[in-house]
């Protein structure tokens, strides 16, 4: 039930996932139709599966740090999605209700509870809320069925601290990784009610000293609302692809490998939510040390933006960016463009001019060394080296 990745013949340390990715909720109007207190004035969305399975992609294929152990994947996709994306029809045989959740979650946890040195991967998209601070509530397919209204939800912090070693498993993976996409809002209609239960998906045990890894990363900030879009892969989605792709800030010393750690995919993270104006940042905790959740070959790709001035530098003009051998950056051709954004591999980097008005060509500037994605333009201003214009 759920359960489409198992690989048997793994030796050594794995990665146990689990992803979870709700749209189409049973009992929520539509999207775009009218909803309303009786609902949460919530609606089915169109966002959530196509994230689930990006995700699911992402690991399947790239890989993590470790290879993949056990992979559930729970999905409950909009007709809108599938239109977009056939294969979530029957990318898993399990709807993402509460009954599979916590059915699929026991198991998640009883094969992650055999070797400490596991990593385990969680990642939720759908819908959620907040009865306090760092209480978070995620909702299921089938959210509203019962007449206790949180019935068919989870807290977040319930299934995190079932995951603690305890006693009975002491053997449980150390490190753990924790992804939501989903609101973080206090829902108005959580105030009709005193202390709204949510059945736990774990009974908690007494632990001892909890020497686990394991951040939570949420997708927006406390009280805010998540970044889904139609029919696409949210922006979450998008954002965390990206930084497990490139969210490498400095080589490591003695492996020359690049670690993409928590705090480099929260840093990409940012990056990718401030340049793409969505007016919100994401939250993390529960970090203890520098978690890897892979390793990158080599310099991982990053955005650069680079500003000339005076736009007037004469005819011809060209502008490029030089590699630490002094080699043009391959792709760098912004024309007549004195302000451009281009993408290159980390490292050192200077920028080079040769225009008419130049007292003396090529202007090179001093060496720059670029370790991730900034968004300030790197500027040089050029007009104390420029003849006067006729």
């Amino acid at each position: 039930m759920g359960l489409v990745v198992k690989n048997d013949n793994v030796e050594g340390a794995g990665v146990h996932a689990l992803i979870v990715g709700v749209s189409d909720y049973l009992n929520l109007p539509e999207a775009g139709e009218p909803s309303s207190d009786e609902t949460w004035n919530l609606n089915k969305l169109s966002s959530p599966a196509l994230s689930a399975l990006k995700i699911f992609d992402f690991i399947t294929t790239t890989g993590l740090r470790l290879p993949l152990k056990t992979v559930r994947l729970l999905l409950s996709p909009s007709p809108a999605e599938v239109q977009v994306e056939p294969r979530l029809a029957n990318a898993t045989p399990t709807r993402a209700n509460r009954d599979a959740l916590s059915k699929l979650a026991a198991q998640w946890r009883k094969d992650a509870s055999n070797n400490p040195e596991d990593m385990t991967f969680f990642y939720f998209a759908g819908h959620g809320t907040q009865r306090g601070s760092e209480d978070s509530v995620l909702m299921l397919e089938d959210f509203l069925t019962s007449d206790a209204p949180l019935n068919e939800c989870f807290e977040m912090h319930n299934l995190k601290s079932g995951m603690a070693p305890t006693a009975t498993r002491p053997n449980i993976a150390l490190t753990q990784f924790y992804f939501v996409d989903a609101c973080m809002d206090r829902n108005a209609k959580l105030r009709s009610f005193l202390n709204p239960a949510v059945p736990p998906v774990f009974g908690i045990e007494l632990s001892g000293k909890d020497k686990r890894a394991a951040p939570l990363i949420y997708s927006t900030v406390d009280g805010a609302f998540a970044l889904g879009r139609s029919r696409k892969p949210s922006h979450f989605a998008e954002a965390l692809t990206m930084a497990l792709n490139r969210g490498a800030e400095e080589p490591d010393e003695e492996t020359g490998q690049w670690p993409v750690t928590a705090t480099t995919i929260k840093n990409a993270l940012d990056f990718y939510y401030t340049k793409n104006n969505l007016g919100t940042l994401v939250t993390m905790g529960s970090l203890v040390g520098s978690p890897v959740i892979r390793y990158l070959a080599g310099p991982p790709d990053i955005d650069i933006s680079v500003e000339v001035q005076p736009d007037s530098l004469g005819l011809p003009c060209a502008i490029g960016v030089l590699d630490q051998n002094n080699a043009a950056v391959a792709g760098c051709n912004p024309g007549a463009k004195t302000k451009f954004g281009l993408t290159v591999q980390a490292g050192v980097y200077r920028v080079e001019v040769n225009a008419g008005r130049l007292t003396s060509n090529p202007f090179r500037s001093a060496p720059r060394p670029f370790m991730k994605p900034t968004l300030k333009p790197w500027t040089h201003n050029l007009a104390s080296l420029l003849r006067p214009q006729n």
